[in-house]
C-alpha cells in the first residue's frame, strides 16, 4: 500500500506541476511530466488518475493527441471513472476528429448513455447532457440531417440506441487510433475498477 500511495503522490505531483509548466507556455516540458505522470500511474494499475492524464496529454500532445485521448476513453469503458472524467475525453476527442466521421456518432451515443447509467445526482449532469446531446446532434449536421423525422431514422439506422452494437464498434476505433501506442497492459485491466 505505501508503494502505490508513493507511486500516485509522486504522478499527482508530476501532473499538477505539468499543469503549471503549460501555464508558463513550455509545452515540451508539459508534455514530459504528464508522460511521466502516465507511466507512474500505469506501474500501480491506478486506472481512473490514468484516465484524468491520458485526457491531459490527448489535449496537449499535438502529435499523438488523439492516441492518448482513445485510451481514456478505452479506460472509461471499463473502469468506474467520474461521469465529468468519462465525458470530457469523449468530448475532446468529438472535437478533434473530422466532422462527418462515424466516430462523432458513436462518442454523442456513449457520452448520452454514460449520462443516463451513471448521472444521478451528479451536479454538472445538465452540463454534461447538453454537451452529449450536442455531440449527436453534431454527428447529424455532418451527415446532412436536416428534420426531427430524419434524425429519428438515422439514430435508429445508426444503432445509437444500441449499446451492444455501439460500445464494441466504438472499442474497435479506439483501438485502431491507438494501433501499438498503448501506455498500459491492457490486460491488466479489470471491469468496475
Amino acid at each position: 500500500m505505501q508503494r502505490l500511495n508513493d507511486v500516485k503522490g509522486k504522478a499527482t505531483t508530476l501532473g499538477n506541476m505539468a499543469y503549471w509548466t503549460g501555464e508558463t507556455g513550455d509545452k515540451a516540458r508539459e508534455l514530459e511530466m504528464n508522460l511521466q505522470a502516465a507511466l507512474a500511474l500505469t506501474q500501480v494499475c491506478a486506472y481512473v488518475d490514468l484516465v484524468t492524464v491520458l485526457t491531459s496529454l490527448g489535449v496537449t500532445d499535438q502529435s499523438n493527441g488523439l492516441v492518448y485521448l482513445a485510451q481514456a476513453i478505452w479506460l472509461t469503458l471499463r473502469i468506474q471513472a467520474s461521469l465529468a472524467n468519462t465525458i470530457n475525453p469523449i468530448r475532446a476527442l468529438y472535437n478533434a476528429v473530422p466532422q462527418g466521421d462515424e466516430l462523432e456518432a458513436l462518442l454523442g451515443a456513449t457520452a448520452r448513455f454514460f449520462c443516463n447509467y451513471r448521472g444521478e445526482g451528479h451536479p454538472q449532469l445538465e452540463e454534461l447532457q447538453k454537451s452529449s446531446f450536442e455531440m449527436i446532434a453534431g454527428a447529424a449536421v455532418g451527415q446532412r440531417i436536416e428534420t426531427q423525422e430524419a434524425f429519428d431514422n438515422w439514430y435508429v439506422q445508426q444503432r445509437l440506441n444500441d449499446p451492444e452494437y455501439f460500445f464494441p464498434r466504438l472499442n474497435q476505433r479506439l483501438e485502431e487510433i491507438v494501433g501499438d501506442g498503448w501506455l498500459f497492459d491492457r490486460s491488466q485491466v479489470s471491469m468496475g475498477e
